[in-house]
Formats: structure tokens, C-alpha cells, sequence
């Protein structure tokens, strides 16, 4: 597989000038606001998630560029991507898998992983971040990877079995957002290499195939 930079992309990792929908609980939009003001205030905003895994069942994942606001330099799940006004979810990840990853003409399922959830991130004095969350999957993936230097700074495929080894063992190096999400979807059903490494809050999932 082919990793490279792309350069022909924005230069800016999180331009404060961008707009998100804000929306209620049930995600109905009510207005929108600038990013700055979003992440600042804590307004509910939507997200999506997708997984990116290639023939072998691995997982690709993408270390997030020093120039990010939120998580600077920690390993993160293949696209996290905000919605843009008027735009759904799956388009969303779509989009979000050409901006970050040069990835295009692949068709992502119409349903996503689970039902859409509340997802919160607290960095004391900078952001309250609080979002509705989409997961989906991209399975048997085998192109290549043209990612954003902007956005990203590394990418690479990953056992799932390691994964889970090393998010237990050192989970500062890995967004708080892709830990918890792998937990809920119980780490697509996967244990550690070493039959341990589970945390309580995994055991607390409710995650049959990680006992």
C-alpha cells in the first residue's frame, strides 16, 4: 500500500471560521454556529465516524497532525469528520474519507454501525465538545492512502489484537473518542493478543467477546 502526502488540499487543520449545524438531542438542526464558538460553548453539534479496514481485516489508522486542536499527535480511528451544513452523515464520512485519506469511489453501507449516540469531550479551558455520533464501516478496502499533511501526519494498518493490546497498555497515545467508540462497538469483536489488557469500562460495555 501506497502512503503518501497529498498536497493539494487545505493547508488549515481547523479553521475556526468553519460552520457546524447545532442541533437538539434528537438531532433535529436549529441554526448554525462557527466552530470556535461550538467547541468554546459546548452547542451540540453532529459527527461521524468511519472504520477503514483493508483484505486482511486490518484497521487503518491515522496519527492526527500536531497543528490539531483536539488530540494533537494521538493515533486516531480512519476519519472523524464533522457534518457540514445540510450535509447527512454517510455523505459526511465520505467526504471526510477523500479530505483526509485521498480515498474516493468506494460505497459505504446505508447503515451505519448503531444508532446515533452523545458522544462529550471536556479539555479544561479550551473545549467542551459535544457531539451526535454515526459510525460507519469501509471493509475489503485495497487502494491507496493519499493523506492531508494538513490533518494527518502518519498512517498504517493494524491487527485489531495489537490494537487492543497497546490502546490498554498505553491509551494516552490514542484519542480518547476512538477508545471509548471501539468500546462500544467491542472492538469489532476482538480480543487482546494476550488474553488481557481489558479495562472495567470495556467489562462494563456489556462486550460478550472481550470476557
Amino acid at each position: 500500500m501506497a502512503c503518501t502526502a497529498q498536497q493539494a488540499r487545505p493547508s488549515e487543520a481547523d479553521p475556526a471560521s468553519e460552520l457546524f449545524e447545532v442541533c437538539d438531542d434528537s438531532g433535529n438542526v436549529l441554526g448554525t454556529e462557527l466552530r470556535s464558538i461550538v467547541h468554546k460553548t459546548g452547542l451540540l453539534h453532529k459527527a461521524v465516524y468511519c472504520f477503514v479496514f483493508d483484505t486482511r481485516g486490518r484497521l487503518l489508522i491515522q496519527r492526527r497532525s500536531s497543528k490539531k486542536s483536539i488530540g494533537p499527535n494521538q493515533w486516531d480511528l480512519s476519519v472523524a469528520e464533522h457534518l457540514s451544513p445540510g450535509e447527512g452523515f454517510r455523505e459526511a464520512a465520505a467526504r471526510g474519507l477523500q479530505e483526509e485519506l485521498g480515498i474516493t469511489g468506494v460505497l459505504l453501507p446505508q447503515q451505519p454501525l448503531g444508532p446515533m449516540h452523545r458522544r462529550s469531550l471536556l479539555v479544561p479551558g479550551k473545549y467542551v465538545d459535544n457531539e451526535l455520533v454515526e459510525s460507519y464501516e469501509l471493509r475489503g478496502f485495497q487502494g491507496e492512502v493519499s493523506f492531508n499533511p494538513a490533518e494527518v501526519s502518519e498512517v498504517k494498518y493494524i491487527e485489531l489484537p495489537d490494537l487492543v493490546t497497546q490502546m490498554a497498555a498505553e491509551p494516552q497515545n490514542f484519542t480518547e473518542w476512538f477508545r471509548d467508540e471501539l468500546t462500544l462497538l467491542c472492538f469489532f469483536g476482538c480480543k487482546p493478543v494476550d488474553g488481557s489488557g481489558i479495562s472495567q469500562q470495556q467489562q462494563r460495555a456489556g462486550c460478550p467477546n472481550l470476557n
